[in-house]
């Protein structure tokens, strides 16, 4: 007599050695590789800046670091130690020199260590000549401040010079490219390909020239494989011209950091029309930026599936401030971030906070 388990053992191997095995509930059973993933992070300081990337292969590059403020500095610490688990910043980026743009390193560096730092070149005496003593006191001050912090080997970042990121495996090329520093662009004979001559110039209208340090901003674009994002600091009306006339060498992009936090002294229609960016995010203030002009101009181009703001403009009304949706702090609020979430087939996410509304593309 035959024991009744091996009975049972029997005829479980002789079904499973019979029965056509149905390849496609092995594929959904076995679990799936994720791709590496790019994150974006804009930290709320008040109407400065600080941008946030951290690249799939786990670097950190931090653009700006607003104001010489505990403040500011505890929430750059936050999103990058408390949200996106960093030890550290690996590259640190100052795309110019004004205070809401650099005046945070020094209280960021004492809460995480920085290791690298780059610039435009630190000004000299002449830079300071011509303002008024109280000012120029201050501004000397928070660049001996810095100084101190990158002990003075802070590398320049000149126009198509690239970050020496780490590649993840697994996922498409990840590459920051200076196209604009110091008022120097990228020349055209250095540019991949030959750009088409560009209609959109012959709409320009001039401004009056920028003389401060924003028309110096350092400009940087990301890629990740056929995701791209532009953020040209503070550039101002005249020069963000520069970067696509006569001539567009910048393919259209994804993601667009509206310059200078959408002050109508920036924003040249003809840049934004010409990089046809899908996705706006300003980073602004209740009483800084996301001004009437840039706004309007901004809800003219068709490319643009969504505005994302920092603040509501409390100057203005419901119609030039984006959907109340995509507001990050609505007003008397403070500290909410925004933060884009890009996949490796080039798809991204843009998101209020940890768990506030989310957007695909």
């Amino acid at each position: 007599m035959i024991p009744s388990a091996l009975v049972v053992i029997t005829i479980v191997i002789s079904l499973i050695g019979c029965a056509p095995v149905d390849q496609s509930l092995l594929v959904k059973q076995s679990p799936a590789e994720k791709q590496p993933e790019l994150a974006i992070y804009w930290v709320d300081v008040d109407g400065g800046a600080a941008t946030l990337i951290v690249t799939p292969a786990g670097e950190s590059i931090l653009v700006d670091a607003g104001e010489n403020k505990e403040s500011h500095a505890k929430r750059i610490h936050k999103v990058a130690a408390g949200v996106a688990g960093l030890k550290q910043i690996d590259y640190f980026v100052a795309t110019h020199w004004h205070a809401d743009h650099y005046g945070g390193v020094s209280k960021l560096n004492q809460l995480m260590p920085i290791k690298n730092f780059y610039d435009h070149g630190l000004p000299n005496e002449n830079d300071f000549s011509t303002k008024p003593d109280l000012q120029r006191e201050k501004e000397k001050g928070l660049l001996d401040i810095y100084k101190k912090v990158t002990k003075e080997s802070s590398v320049v970042l000149n126009p198509g010079d690239t970050l020496p990121l780490q590649q993840a495996s697994g996922g498409p090329p990840i590459s920051i490219k200076c196209l604009a520093s110091a008022g120097r662009f990228l020349p055209e004979t250095a540019k991949e390909t030959k750009g088409l001559s560009n209609s959109f110039c012959k709409e320009q209208k001039s401004h009056p020239q920028d003389l401060t340090d924003n028309a110096m901003s350092i400009v940087l674009l990301l890629t990740y494989g056929q995701f791209s994002f532009l953020d040209p600091g503070d550039l101002t009306w005249q020069m963000e011209s520069q970067l696509v006339c006569p001539e567009n060498n910048i393919n259209p992009v994804d993601l667009f950091q509206i310059s200078h936090h959408g002050l109508d002294s920036s924003n040249n229609p003809v840049l934004i029309e010409s990089i046809k960016p899908r996705v706006v995010v300003i980073n602004n203030a209740p009483k800084k930026g996301a001004e009437p002009n840039t706004m309007k101009t901004l809800q003219k181009i068709s490319t643009i599936e969504t505005i994302w703001q920092i603040h509501r403009n409390s100057r203005t009304g419901p119609e030039l401030n984006t959907k109340q949706k995509y507001i990050a702090n609505s007003e008397g609020e403070t500290g909410a971030f925004i933060k884009a979430s890009v996949h490796s087939d080039g798809k991204f996410s843009v998101q209020i906070g940890e768990s506030g509304n989310l957007e695909q593309y």
